[in-house]
């Protein structure tokens, strides 16, 4: 259990969005380190992980299921990172850890404070879209080039023209201002990128 635990919580830290997503608002505005030092980190540490939970013997029923349930877990990220290598390939590797939605969508705190997780969220746009225009290897098949155009293009005009809807009812005009030239900062990353696409 302590292995598991371990393991699980190693890769939630990792991969704040996913965590976020399963109700773990620790990680409220953190998006992974996508420099081809914070992937090649990440591989690492999956293999790692891979080896610890596989090392894991003993085991029956549910606790075998789930320590082999883990192992694939691994194998599937080290699939795609590794050998389909897509961050590198692929824009579409990036699009749904970028969802918003939690911040906007989801009561699980008070409006106030999820607009500032979503506003430090949007800081975080500019380090993370220079990070995935260093890994994209051009030239791209055309239907995933396309794909990254669409999706980094409609999440500037997310930024833009939606997210400011959300938090109308936060009255706090600094925060507002903050809020506002954070989506414009993530907007014109956002923006650029799917320009250079």
């Amino acid at each position: 259990t302590s292995t598991r635990d371990a393991l699980i919580e190693d890769y939630l830290k990792a991969q704040p969005a996913f965590a976020i997503y399963q109700g773990r608002h620790e990680f409220d505005g953190q998006l992974p380190d996508w420099s081809a030092e914070g992937i090649a980190a990440e591989i690492k540490r999956l293999h790692a992980a891979r080896d610890r939970a596989g090392a894991v013997s003993g085991l029956d029923g549910a606790d075998a299921f789930e320590r082999d349930y883990l192992v694939s877990q691994f194998d599937d990220d080290l699939f795609w990172l590794e050998d389909a290598q897509s961050p590198f390939n692929n824009p579409a590797f990036y699009i749904s850890s970028l969802d918003p939605s939690p911040y906007l969508t989801r009561n699980y705190a008070p409006l106030e404070q999820r607009m500032r997780a979503y506003i430090t969220y949007a800081r975080t746009i500019p380090r993370v879209t220079s990070q995935i225009r260093a890994n994209l290897r051009t030239p791209l098949a055309k239907p995933l080039a396309e794909r990254g155009i669409s999706g980094f293009s409609g999440y500037a005009d997310f930024y833009k023209t939606d997210v400011a809807k959300a938090f109308t009812d936060v009255k706090d005009a600094a925060l507002q201002k903050e809020l506002t030239d954070a989506n414009a900062e993530a907007s014109k990353a956002m923006s650029d990128l799917a320009g250079w696409l």
